[in-house]
């Protein structure tokens, strides 16, 4: 299948500036063995993935914690370090954080806070002072490392998601005249969600101190938008402009795409059938039907729930013992959470629970697996697989689930998706599940063994167009060409400071002396 330019030629030019990317997830980091030796690894989720893709591409530098074991030893005075590791292309610029920092700025306000705000997935978000001050301290250490690594005004600086939410007011701060646009990667949850933030003012008026503010949907524009004249008293210009204290800010929904050529080029190597082979062998599958969901352990993707389907459907199909595999490989993250302890033991017991009902050789019908698979591993896996399923209970888009498709060039294989990911508002020739109806999900399983080929190839033919058109490099052009076609102009004067002293009048924050970043 031919597919599309990665950049329409009015983007051409811009795609070849350099931009600083900024992101908590660094795209490499290095550890030691063992032994004692240096080793590297890529980092998994998608954002990582993408926006490495935009950097091989576009060149410049980016900004990110380093947490590697061994990330210090590698980086030059400079804290610097050339990745790629085996085809370096653009520098890395590590941040330090203390082990109080990464417990409060990331572990607690980040992911403790934020993120449940942020996701329907029934955890209570937890709001607590010292994690906010860390926040605040951390973000503005990120403001700082930015004005040291512009070598002028002219670089466009692309921030990315909830981690750095204050960052573009600080960097505001210290140099007024650049350009920033912030990508905010997870849902933005409803007004009245919102409210449970006790610093959600101070949120809002962290991210429209950039110039432009994109998210996944129309929903996630919508209710910020919603929020930001509600709590803020900003005003809105048009459908994707807004008003706050004397300043225009773009807000857009640009859903983020994935790298489709580097994936097709790797699904026609003769080697991926030997990597299909490979895996195989080591995961003992022997049966003509696999399906695979790939994750990280996160109380959002719904693997109970796909486990719990997965065992409706061969109690319902007896037949299928024999022949259905289903692979799932969980990525840790954040276990230190006691929501994240949760939901993975909860996975081990039902991947147990489930090998022991429907015994077959001492193994049983799912092969799990807690570790993350290097992209041409993962493109295999992708390729063998007869359906894939990605059962979100709340997600901002799910990039497995366009990886999936980029992989099958086949045009075989089926995608069940989530109604409830973002990626199903774009992917709707996939099988599309709630994943709290069990016999529904049960009964989309079984369509999807049974689904005819040229039902199949039909349905992947048109999902493949949708993402080989939204690819990774068309999002960031749609972004950043809107940013850097922006007018600089007298409205882009720093905008007043929001800080821990705000009190609320009405739905309006009132201001005494303070800054929302702690210098």
């Amino acid at each position: 299948m031919s597919t599309q330019p990665l950049v329409n030629d009015r983007a051409e030019d811009s795609l070849r500036r350099p931009i600083m990317v900024v992101s908590n997830r660094e795209p490499y980091l290095h550890s030691y063995a063992d032994d004692g030796a240096i080793s590297w690894a890529p980092t998994t989720g998608g954002v990582a993935v993408a926006l490495d893709a935009l950097m091989r591409e576009r060149g410049g530098v980016w900004i990110a914690h380093g947490n590697g074991s061994a990330d210090r030893a590698v980086v030059d005075a400079g804290n610097r370090v050339m990745v790629p590791p085996d085809n370096p292309t653009y520098p890395l610029r590590r941040v330090w954080l203390s082990a109080e920092e990464e417990a409060h700025y990331y572990t607690g306000f980040a992911n403790e806070g934020l993120w449940p705000l942020c996701h329907e997935a029934h955890v209570r978000p937890m709001f607590r002072a010292v994690d906010w001050a860390s926040y605040q301290s951390v973000n503005s250490r990120f403001a700082d490392v930015i004005n040291e690594e512009l070598p002028n005004d002219s670089a466009p600086v692309f921030i990315q998601d909830y981690h750095l939410a204050l960052v573009g007011m600080g960097l505001r701060e210290r140099r007024p005249g650049v350009k920033s646009a912030l990508f905010w990667h997870i849902p933005w949850p409803h007004p009245d969600r919102l409210r449970m933030c006790p610093w959600r003012c101070e949120i809002m008026a962290g991210l429209l101190a950039n110039d432009l503010i994109a998210f996944q949907l129309e929903r996630d524009r919508r209710n910020f938008m919603a929020a930001a004249r509600d709590e803020l008293g900003a005003t809105k210009l048009s459908r994707s402009a807004i008003r706050y204290q004397d300043r225009t800010i773009d807000v857009l929904s640009v859903p983020i795409g994935v790298d489709y050529d580097r994936i097709q080029d790797i699904t026609t190597r003769p080697v991926i059938d030997h990597e299909i082979a490979r895996l195989r062998r080591e995961l003992h599958i022997d049966t003509p039907l696999v399906g695979i969901g790939v994750d990280r352990l996160d109380y959002t993707k719904g693997i109970p729930e796909r486990l719990e389907a997965l065992s409706l459907l061969l109690t319902r199909r007896p037949d299928l013992r024999e022949k259905l595999t289903f692979v799932q490989i969980g990525v840790p993250s954040r276990s230190k959470l006691k929501s994240y302890a949760e939901v993975e033991a909860e996975i081990d017991r039902k991947v147990i629970e489930i090998n022991a009902r429907f015994p077959r050789g001492g193994l049983g019908p799912v092969r799990y697996r807690k570790s993350a698979l290097k992209i041409q591993r993962l493109v295999a896996l992708y390729r063998m697989a007869t359906f894939c399923i990605v059962s979100s209970l709340h997600d901002g888009m799910n990039l497995v689930a366009k990886e999936f498709v980029a992989a099958r060039e086949d045009l075989d294989g089926v995608l069940i998706l989530s109604e409830l990911a973002g990626a199903s508002q774009e992917l709707t020739d996939a099988v599309i599940i709630n994943p709290y109806d069990a016999d529904g999900f049960a009964s989309a399983l079984d369509w999807a063994l049974e689904m005819p080929q040229h039902e199949r190839h039909r349905r992947m033919r048109a999902l493949r167009r949708v993402v080989a058109g939204r690819n990774v490099f068309g999002w960031a052009s749609d972004i950043l060409e809107g940013l850097e076609g922006l007018p600089a102009d007298v409205s882009r004067t720093p905008s007043r400071k929001i800080g821990p002293h705000t009190k609320s009048r009405g739905n309006v924050r009132v201001m005494h002396p303070s800054s929302a970043l702690k210098r």
